[in-house]
């Protein structure tokens, strides 16, 4: 996962960000829980990033990747990707692609921005542009159409330019030759794989062992650094009854809602797949047909479809779950899939479909119609949302102002009984990974913002699920080495790891150097009783399945000649080692022209993006940056 972020973080997802970071400034409605000073962060000729502007730049972008990366995403993340640096990178990008624009003759016409909102359902009303209604909603969200106006300028002239830039993109001849030979190259190894797990049984360890390798990794066994806090959870929940909603409210909100109640035709199915690749040579796309054909006969004659599902399927996100897909509409599944299931009604069971994925097996469960839920049926549903909408507003004005009153009396204790607020003083110590009690279900990012606090610090109004939080804090208690009795099974297991590791090395060594004097790697191994496997025939697009092997191995193992067979080390790969010696290399060449499209297809976006990038750094280099605050 890490290492498709950090493959493609500078491409599509940037610029999937660079959108919704648009969005932000034209749509944000989110609360202001930022500095209360009204500072800068950068300055770019004449035009200054306010600390605001970044920190609701920042905060949507690390919400991006938490969306995208679901419950893979961590603190980690953040600081691994720089997303700090990004926000603020991003947003002087776009200032100088604009400014870039002018001189290009590429900002956008006022025909351009018209186009722009009139396609934008939020303001069509009747099948036609509403202007009050497009005033209305700009209102709602504390914008004038000026300045609006202005943003849409921005993101229709940015695009414009980046359009611009990318024509020049071309894939040459040798490009396409340099992918082939890079992806299509074939090897074949002889090889030893040595493990370190299976050396753990001759680790020999006593408490004297144990006790110096504790001194020596003491950074390991440390209790995290843990704080208490101090502070006041204002509830929307208490609020509610504050809120009165009327009748015009709950009807313009629904006419402003519609797609929320609209809900597209889905179905719920499983499936049993039978993996072949799209450019599969014919022989195995056979193969799989006739696999495929005879489990098919099966499930028509009504053996249990979940059973054979995990049996059979390939699939490995629904296999184990009797294939189960759960309820998915139309644009979810591949064209060919989609169109299959939404065919069948429920308990049929489809003929082989085709996919890029392989051959399929269908069967459908239930299904559900298209349907947009009435004003009368959505009614109740609404007024609860704009009342908690309505309560939060309320309670934020209120929540932001016990913030300024105790950072300004530096205690929170005072400002809360002065409004008759509850302080909450619990005598735990948090960690950052914690929740504050009473508070559960806050993105990590609460904690991370009391954990940057100086001592007796007050936060700012902080979102959480049940309302707004402020907080003070009250002490800290530094990292503590854990004594030794209470991670001594934990020092076992890592020093058995560790050395096993070791010795699978010093092996790996062993074996490299005897291959080395003897030329012949399986000669070596059989002096030293090692297993010697012979791989089939294998490049970087068709990775052999039994060696795994991937990442920096993989490319070194690539960079073998015959004239040097054997690499330079041991190949780590996690906690196994690799001894090889290259067999034969070639280059297939009798299928390079039915590669060809799909290699410029492949290769072209990637020629965009360089030279997108290229012409970024050199406006980057003609353009004065100054950032007052480091982000």
């Amino acid at each position: 996962m890490l290492n498709v972020f950090r493959k493609y973080a500078t491409s599509w997802l940037i610029k999937v960000a660079l959108f919704l970071i648009a969005i932000v400034f034209i749509f944000f409605t989110g609360y202001s829980y930022h500095s209360r000073q009204d500072t800068q962060m950068a300055r770019i000729g004449d035009h200054y990033i306010s600390i605001k502007d970044y920190d609701a730049a920042y905060d949507r972008l690390v919400e991006l990747y938490r969306t995208q990366l679901g419950s893979n995403f961590s603190e980690e993340m953040i600081r691994q990707f720089n997303l700090k640096k990004q926000a603020l990178n991003m947003l002087v990008e776009r200032y100088i692609v604009v400014k870039a624009a002018q001189d290009l003759g590429l900002a956008a016409t006022s025909e351009e921005i018209q186009k722009k909102i009139l396609d934008i359902p939020a303001f069509v009303a009747d099948g036609q542009f509403d202007r009050n209604r497009y005033v209305m909603l700009l209102r709602q969200h504390h914008l004038t159409p000026e300045a609006f106006e202005q943003q849409v300028l921005e993101e229709v002239t940015f695009g414009k330019v980046e359009a611009f830039i990318k024509r020049r993109a071309v894939v040459t001849e040798d490009d396409i030759l340099a992918e082939f030979k890079y992806n299509q190259s074939l090897i074949q190894l002889a090889y030893i794989i040595l493990e370190g797990k299976s050396f753990e049984s001759q680790v020999a360890m006593d408490d004297a062992v144990l006790q110096a390798y504790y001194q020596e990794h003491q950074d390991r066994y440390k209790d995290p650094e843990k704080r208490q806090f101090s502070y006041v959870l204002l509830r929307t929940d208490e609020h509610l009854n504050d809120v009165v909603i009327t009748e015009d409210e709950i009807r313009r909100y629904y006419d402003e809602h519609q797609a929320d109640f609209h809900k597209e035709a889905e179905v719920k199915a499983r499936h049993i797949l039978f993996s072949v690749k799209e450019d599969a040579p014919e022989q195995e796309v056979a193969k799989a047909r006739t696999e495929a054909e005879k489990v098919l006969q099966e499930a028509k004659k009504g053996s249990d479809f979940a059973e054979l599902a995990k049996k059979y399927s390939k699939d490995p996100g629904s296999a184990k779950n009797g294939g189960d897909l759960g309820f998915f509409t139309q644009d979810r599944m591949t064209p060919a899939f989609s169109q299959a299931a939404f065919a069948m009604k429920p308990g049929d069971i489809s003929d082989l479909v085709r996919t890029p994925f392989g051959f399929h097996i269908i069967k459908v469960e239930e299904s559900h119609p298209e349907k947009t839920e009435s004003l009368d049926e959505a009614r109740s549903r609404i007024e609860q949302t704009m009342k908690k909408e309505k309560a939060r507003e309320i309670l934020f004005k209120e929540a932001r102002d016990l913030a300024d009153t105790a950072y300004a009396q530096k205690d929170i204790e005072k400002a809360a009984q002065a409004r008759k607020l509850s302080v909450l003083s619990p005598d735990s110590w948090l960690a950052q990974k914690d929740s504050l009690p009473g508070v559960e279900g806050a993105p990590p990012t609460i904690m991370k913002k009391l954990f940057e606090l100086s001592e007796k610090g007050t936060s700012e109004a902080l979102d959480v699920p049940q309302g707004f939080v402020v907080a003070q804090l009250r002490a800290i208690q530094a990292p503590q080495v854990l004594p030794f009795d209470k991670v001594k099974d934990r020092l076992e297991k890592e020093y058995k790891t560790d050395q096993g590791r070791i010795l699978a090395q010093q092996k790996a060594v062993e074996a490299l150097d005897a291959a080395r004097k003897t030329g012949n790697l399986e000669e070596a191994a059989k002096a030293k009783n090692l297993e010697v496997k012979k791989s089939d025939w294998f490049s970087r697009k068709d990775p052999d399945k039994e060696l795994k092997i991937q990442g920096e191995a993989q490319n070194k193992v690539f960079q073998l000649e015959e004239a040097k067979p054997l690499p330079e080390a041991p190949l780590e790969m996690g906690n196994r080692y690799l001894v090889c010696q290259l067999l034969g290399k070639k280059t297939p060449t009798d299928t390079l022209d039915s590669e060809r499209p799909t290699i410029v297809k492949r290769l072209y976006p990637q020629k965009e993006s360089m030279i997108w990038q290229s012409w970024l750094d050199e406006q980057h280099k003609k353009t004065k940056v100054e950032v007052f605050r480091e982000p």
